[in-house]
């Protein structure tokens, strides 16, 4: 039973060079990198769904770039994406990776929160790699017209920044800028109204400067397909990545399958529940955006064993991003 797939994620390795304490991807090895047989079976698996559009993430994929560069060749080579995507935190990009990223009309997904305080405190803490690192890639891209997209992830803490921090970016020549607030973070009434006073000023700001399209609200908009097939390392498959930021007592409840052994896809018994309960949400909320199918997977995840404890910072987080969503639906109709 194969559903139509809008994203193929693959996080092909958990190996990083960074430590980002707000990483979603947490309770990570440092260890595991996907096989061959593994990424063999997940092209059998989607074969009968595609085109789709491929992401390519970690742990840092750039960390294992000759596996990465063998992968993107393959999907390419084969016809079965429409667009493919690498998030990276850019330290490690050089010349001759940009070179292959251009031939292969790959876009890439930096990972900057701002000035190097912010990004330094957020990203860098406790890493040898460098604010200059980052920049130097992010410069490399834009050098060569490469294909990009940034996104900056805002700490409770740092939500004061929020359009300073933009405003950083776009001076720096990013055109397209995601902006998104920390998962199971401390979000709290007060840091939450602060961010959302910044972000409407941002709002506002992107419109007076003529810059409209560079706050990007693509999770905001209807959604295309309300599952991922989302790969790990290990050939275990996840609807979504919100579920990627909870341990694995509460994670090994939403896996659908496991593509290390089998390329035919059968759905675990659980799984069947789960799409019920999924395709629910969104007959109830027709036109549901993929930010909502994010956070209803997060509510699922909070009613399993383990993942009660998150209730509040899961509760929090989604009336802000109902919020978010209110602003930008607002800004998308008075831009239509």
């Amino acid at each position: 039973m194969i559903k139509k797939i809008n994203h193929v994620w693959l996080f092909f390795t958990d190996r990083c060079n960074l430590g980002c304490g707000y990483c979603f991807y947490k309770y990570k090895t440092h260890q595991q990198v996907m096989t061959q047989k593994t990424f063999e079976n997940v092209l059998s698996y989607i074969r009968p769904a595609v085109p789709a559009e491929f992401i390519f993430s970690g742990g840092e994929p750039l960390m294992d770039a000759q596996i990465l560069q063998q992968m993107i060749a393959i999907v390419r080579q084969e016809g079965l994406s429409r667009y493919i995507s690498v998030q990276t935190n850019a330290t490690l990009l050089d010349e001759s990776l940009m070179e292959f990223f251009l031939r292969n009309e790959v876009n890439l997904e930096f990972g900057i929160d701002g000035d190097q305080a912010t990004t330094q405190s957020n990203r860098l803490q406790g890493s040898h790699c460098g604010f200059t690192d980052l920049v130097r890639g992010v410069n490399l891209a834009m050098g060569v017209k490469g294909a990009y997209t940034a996104t900056m992830t805002v700490y409770p803490s740092g939500a004061m920044k929020l359009l300073e921090n933009l405003k950083y970016l776009a001076g720096m020549g990013l055109k397209s800028v995601e902006v998104h607030p920390a998962f199971l973070e401390a979000w709290d009434r007060e840091s939450s109204s602060i961010f959302l006073d910044q972000y409407r000023q941002a709002c506002v700001w992107e419109l007076k400067a003529g810059r409209q399209g560079l706050i990007g609200r693509g999770y905001s908009e209807s959604s295309r397909g309300i599952w991922d097939l989302l790969t790990l390392p290990s050939g275990k498959v996840l609807a979504n990545w919100t579920l990627l930021s909870f341990p694995e007592e509460v994670r090994k409840h939403f896996y659908l399958m496991d593509l290390s052994t089998s390329s035919s896809g059968e759905f675990l018994p659980e799984a069947k529940l789960y799409f019920k309960d999924l395709e629910g949400h969104v007959l109830r909320h027709p036109g549901c955006s993929y930010r909502s199918i994010s956070n209803f997977n997060a509510l699922q995840a909070v009613k399993k064993p383990g993942g009660q404890r998150y209730e509040q910072p899961v509760t929090s987080y989604i009336s802000l991003c109902e919020a978010i969503e209110r602003i930008d639906h607002k800004i998308m109709m008075k831009c239509a």
